[in-house]
């Protein structure tokens, strides 16, 4: 089972703060929906987070080609003209590079998310991922959300960059500030839907077709959409400094994977052994055409046990009775020397390999 854990905006969740939280069984089918204090929360072998979207800062950054231990490094100080507060107080995990060569980075302040995640911890809760809400409404192709609560609003466009603001009736500055700045990159979105949250009225959409050309239709109730999955490719936060330590708790190893462990395995044993077998074969082969050479040389040898060790010992003996010095260069030429003498030798001069001989 999967618990998903909706967190609140607030800078510190009181001791009798009710989380909302959702059960889904294994194929992913809501079980329960409730609100409860985190001690009540029923526990499930997979646990994530939903963080609200005014705590998470999304921007679109061109980041180099690096690895990722220098990205995280680089990320804090790339969004440092973003954020109000001290760079080295933030956690910043880049999302997958898009079509354009931009990166889409989720920003959350340190010290929230660490208390966060210690008030769950105390509660036995131990999540393996932590989503923005936004990333419940990404995955569109120009198809852009508004969810329309009480008291604020969320904007969402496809790529799961959201944007908070407090609303009237009128439409609202992000969502025209959002749609200008889409203009510009080229990515103008084609339809919005207006989501309701907590049973917020929606007000009247035709205005806002009318002032931005572009339709907005109803779209329905938020809760509903909460119960869905993130989209492929929303930044996973619990990333670097914050990565679940216990790898149990996160995932599972599919059962075909252990197969094609298996399989790749007993590949590998198989093309051990033919290539044990190979080398035998050929090594084989050449101790039988060592033999064949050494018994051309000295046929009158009746038994071969080392040929190598056989035929220097021959060899040695042929120079013997030849009058040449086997195996040492100094008596050789020692031996050449007394030959060529007439008078005999007296003295004898021996280096680097040169001797002279009076």
């Amino acid at each position: 089972m999967k618990l998903r854990i909706f967190l609140p905006a607030t800078d510190r969740p009181e001791a009798a703060a009710r989380f909302a939280w959702k059960l889904f069984d294994a194929r992913g089918a809501l079980l329960r929906d409730e609100a409860t204090l985190l001690a009540d929360m029923p526990r499930a072998g997979d646990v994530e987070l939903v963080i609200p979207a005014e705590r998470v800062l999304q921007a679109r950054l061109k980041l180099p080609r690096v690895n990722a231990a220098t990205i995280r490094e680089l990320l804090p100080y790339a969004v440092e003209d973003r954020l109000l507060g001290d760079p080295a107080l933030i956690h910043a995990v880049a999302g997958a590079r898009n079509t354009k060569g931009e990166t889409v980075v989720a920003v959350v302040d340190r010290t929230w998310l660490q208390g966060m995640l210690d008030a769950l911890a105390q509660a036995g809760l131990r999540p393996a991922s932590a989503w923005s809400e936004s990333a419940l409404l990404a995955g569109g192709r120009g198809d852009w959300h508004v969810v329309w609560g009480p008291a604020r609003g969320m904007l969402v466009d496809d790529e799961g960059v959201a944007a908070t603001f407090d609303h009237g009736g009128a439409l609202p500055l992000a969502v025209r500030l959002a749609i200008d700045e889409a203009s510009q990159r080229g990515d103008r979105p084609q339809k919005f839907r207006v989501h309701d949250a907590e049973g917020a009225v929606v007000p009247d959409l035709a205005p806002w077709s009318d002032e931005t050309g572009i339709a907005f239709e109803r779209g329905t109730r938020w809760e509903i959409l909460a119960a869905g999955q993130p989209a492929a490719g929303s930044i996973n936060l619990l990333q670097g400094e914050f990565a679940p330590r216990s790898a149990t708790s996160g995932w599972r190893v599919p059962r075909a994977a252990f197969w094609l462990a298996g399989a790749i395995a007993a590949l590998q044993l198989g093309f051990t052994a033919f290539d044990t077998w190979r080398l035998q074969r050929e090594l084989a082969g050449l101790d039988a055409r060592r033999e064949a050479i050494f018994r051309s040389a000295f046929p009158q040898a009746r038994v071969v046990v080392d040929p190598d060790l056989q035929m220097a010992r021959n060899l040695t003996e042929l120079r013997r009775e030849r009058g040449q010095a086997g195996g040492d260069e100094f008596l050789l030429r020692m031996t050449q020397a007394a030959r060529a003498a007439p008078g005999g030798v007296r003295l004898v001069e021996y280096s680097n390999g040169k001797l002279v001989a009076r």
